[in-house]
């Protein structure tokens, strides 16, 4: 099915509401029930100021063409015989990696910079292994194979391998390309992370707390914000009970279920 931009959704709405008034409204009227009206969406701008807007820039255009994501296409520089599948799974891996680091650079400065020091951490991490006469390899898992060498848990290594679910390959099967690519895309990393120090203040959330504070309906009625990142979740939750509300819920996919309940009774008119 093709996808509905939010403002076809509207509209959407809106005509089925139209006709539910046109053919029921005096059914309406009887029971004491009426639409809400509902405003058009309102954009929020923020401005950078030349350092932002000059790290941002840079930022993107390294993410976009110096980075080449090598560590999530290891099979692209394997010599030995693999499934055609594998190597075309992980290609489309880097891609999804590119488009969400970007994504997460829109998200807010927060998620971007936590995303920033776990590629740099996990790149040193791959290195280091490959130096040591190992690549890993796994369908899935491999983020797990990291977190387990990370806690120096080889027997959970070895547990993920012995059940199929990660694979253990020699470094000097791989065309040395791949070791330059890492070293390559993890300077690029290090340089991203060292424009960054040069930031100061978060220009999207100065301007969103502006407008928390001033704009009077927002004052007054219940709030909802919805945004992709979990991370800029936690980072909006922490600055609104700081600066603007104490009363605040954080809901993520890893809530516990009274939190959800929380939610439901602050927020479910029924």
């Amino acid at each position: 099915a093709n996808k509905l931009t939010v403002r076809q959704v509207e509209e959407m709405i809106r005509r089925t509401r139209t006709e539910i008034e046109k053919y029921y409204g005096e059914d309406l009227k009887r029971q004491g029930f009426k639409f809400p009206e509902v405003a058009n969406p309102e954009p929020l701008f923020y401005k950078f100021n030349k350092t932002e807007s000059e790290v941002f820039d840079e930022t993107l255009r390294s993410l976009t063409l110096d980075l080449k994501y090598a560590r999530y296409t290891p099979l692209a520089y394997y010599t030995g015989e693999r499934d055609e599948h594998e190597v075309q799974s992980q290609r489309n891996l880097a891609k999804f990696m590119k488009i969400l680091t970007v994504k997460r650079l829109e998200s807010s400065f927060t998620a971007f910079l936590s995303t920033l020091g776990r590629f740099v951490h996990t790149y040193e991490r791959v290195i280091a292994e490959f130096h040591k006469g190992h690549v890993f390899i796994s369908k899935g898992h491999i983020g797990k194979i990291f977190e387990l060498l990370e806690s120096d848990d080889q027997v959970g290594i070895d547990r993920l391998l012995e059940e199929g679910k990660g694979e253990k390959l020699h470094a000097k099967d791989f065309k040395s390309s791949f070791i330059t690519d890492l070293e390559k895309d993890l300077e690029a990393l290090r340089s991203v992370r060292e424009l960054w120090k040069a930031i100061t203040r978060d220009p999207k959330w100065e301007s969103f707390r502006g407008i928390l504070k001033k704009n009077v309906l927002l004052k007054s009625e219940k709030l909802i914000i919805f945004t992709e990142s979990k991370e800029t979740a936690d980072h909006l939750e922490k600055r609104i009970r700081e600066e603007v509300e104490p009363k605040v819920l954080l809901f993520t996919g890893e809530s516990l279920k009274t939190t959800r309940e929380d939610v439901i009774a602050n927020f479910d008119a029924k």
